[in-house]
């Protein structure tokens, strides 16, 4: 289990690093700029594995709702940034920060996988309301 307590802390400094600036350190959001990453709405999100590396790799835009509150806006693509080690690092802290701490960790083969296909972020915004019903 060292591999993944050492993966978690690197989840944990990457996610600081690259995505707290917006989204906090606890993953809450800031508002009127990034939802918060946490809540109801990511019990389903969440349950679509694919789900949160496709919008790490190929980034979110347009009109969402969390919580009722809308967001207009613009995660960029962190696939030109980051490799498939980090972005797993990342997804598998904030799966824990959602609650899912008993959740299969994320590997960056899944990652590799999903880098190749087909995205953007409108896409993504796609597959999220797809996902929620919305």
């Amino acid at each position: 289990m060292a591999g993944s307590a050492a993966l978690a802390a690197d989840g944990q400094a990457l996610f600081k690093q690259h995505c707290a600036v917006c989204h906090q350190e606890t993953a809450t959001g800031t508002v009127g700029l990034a939802p918060s990453l946490q809540g109801e709405h990511w019990q389903r999100l969440g349950a679509e594995r694919a789900y949160l590396p496709t919008v790490m790799l190929k980034g979110l835009a347009g009109m969402i709702k969390v919580g009722g509150q809308p967001f207009v806006g613009s995660m960029p693509p962190f696939a030109p940034q980051l490799g498939d080690e980090d972005l797993a690092a990342i997804a598998t802290h904030l799966r824990g920060l959602q609650g899912a701490k008993e959740a299969k960790p994320y590997a960056a083969d899944e990652f590799t996988a999903l880098r190749g296909a087909p995205g953007d972020p409108a896409r993504s915004r796609a597959l999220r309301k797809q996902i929620l019903g919305e």
